[in-house]
């Protein structure tokens, strides 16, 4: 026999965690690697133009988030 209960959830950021900023090109599937600042895809996208002409690109930021219990959950 199984018992079931409900318990009220709240999901906020993980303030433990930084975002992550990346960037993809429009015009073919290539992307940056992720980077806790901006700088590296940024000139990802730059260098991504001088090789191949592409001038669009969109960029990404991700951010973590944490579910939290309203209460204290059993084992």
């Amino acid at each position: 026999m199984s018992r079931m209960r409900f318990v009220n959830m709240r999901l906020s950021n993980d303030d433990d965690k930084e975002p992550l900023f990346s960037a993809e090109c429009v015009a073919c599937p290539e992307k940056s690697e992720p980077s806790e600042d901006t700088e590296e895809p940024e000139k990802w996208c730059l260098q991504h133009t001088g090789r191949t002409h592409h001038t669009e690109f969109r960029g990404l930021v991700t951010n973590f988030f944490k579910v939290t219990p309203e209460e204290e959950l059993e084992q």
